[in-house]
């Protein structure tokens, strides 16, 4: 396979070439070779357009900031070595963020989830709703990952002031999470149709995992790790991913904060905007975030949240 020998050749060449190399042989872009009618040595602005977002799902610009760097990399050696007269991503319509972005709104890749569609979820789960709502609606209302949920604890809820600890940080949470956080931690058992599994309420979890051969109130990293497969995995079954629950809640309550109207304005403008309103609609929003303790600035939100903007203008939001 030329395109093979071309990539082993390009690992040669230094040390982060190799890394290159090895993460573009971890996608492998070579299996789409037939379908697109060429070697991946060769594939088009529009063949790369569509791996990244048809083949791979990507829709997050920063993202695909990193990954085009990896792929320009190879294809400006290629270019170097006169394998190929031009880099596809050179002056490419199809390669750019707002095509793309554009693309993966429209290919359904932005896991883009309203509350109402979350917790509806839930309560379709008969006698577990609460399990699934405490897992959910955390990710929700801003615990950022399945393995930072795993590590939280009851202690870290205060029901007075309605928080949760997560880190250094106190997260904002809803009457109906906390309902549920009260909720779990008198269950004993979890039900799946007639199975019913106890679960470990001697952890101190606040997402209590269930008993599994005859272990209780371990807090070994080992047990973390089964205890955030164990959420990715209901989650999966739910169809739901913790970036879009985290990035979804980030929408849903910027969107009751600033209005539809105003952040469509600022996310997808009909015009673009002037230097002094964006300049002071960033302020506004970091603000906002660091009031709630999401980790992003105004640029970042402007620049990763284009599609979840796209969905929100045109709809097709779970």
């Amino acid at each position: 396979m030329e395109a093979l020998m071309r990539l082993e050749e390009f690992q040669t060449v230094s040390p982060d070439c190799q890394k290159i190399g090895n993460y573009i042989r971890r996608q492998e872009p070579f299996r789409y070779e037939e379908e697109y009618g060429r070697d991946f040595v060769h594939y088009t602005d529009e063949n790369l357009m569509d791996l990244f977002i048809r083949k791979f799902g990507h829709y997050k610009p920063s993202v695909m900031s990193v990954v085009f760097g990896k792929y320009r990399r190879f294809y400006d050696w290629c270019v170097e070595r006169a394998y190929l007269s031009s880099n596809p991503f050179d002056h490419s319509k199809y390669l750019s963020y707002e095509y793309l972005v554009r693309m993966a709104a429209a290919n359904g890749n932005v896991p883009y989830y309203s509350r109402e569609y979350v917790a509806g979820l839930c309560r379709e789960q008969t006698g577990d709703e609460a399990y699934y709502k405490a897992m959910a609606l955390s990710l929700f209302e801003g615990v950022r990952s399945y393995s930072q949920l795993a590590r939280l604890k009851w202690e870290d809820v205060d029901t007075k002031r309605r928080t949760l600890a997560v880190g250094d940080q106190n997260i904002k949470i809803s009457g109906e999470l906390l309902e549920a956080y009260e909720e779990l931690k008198n269950c004993e058992y979890f039900q799946t149709g007639e199975r019913k599994q106890a679960l470990d309420q001697g952890s101190g979890a606040l997402i209590p995992p269930l008993i599994r051969h005859g272990q209780r109130n371990s807090s070994s990293r080992e047990n973390y790790r089964y205890l955030s497969n164990a959420i990715s995995r209901k989650m999966t079954a739910l169809g739901l991913t913790a970036s879009g629950l985290y990035e979804s809640g980030i929408m849903h309550r910027v969107v009751q904060q600033f209005g539809k109207d105003e952040i469509l304005e600022y996310l997808v403008p009909e015009r673009p905007m002037e230097k002094s309103a964006m300049s002071r609609k960033n302020r506004e929003l970091e603000a906002f975030f660091h009031e709630r303790a999401i980790p992003l600035s105004g640029r970042d939100f402007s620049f990763d949240f284009k599609g979840y903007g796209l969905i929100l203008k045109f709809g097709r939001i779970s």
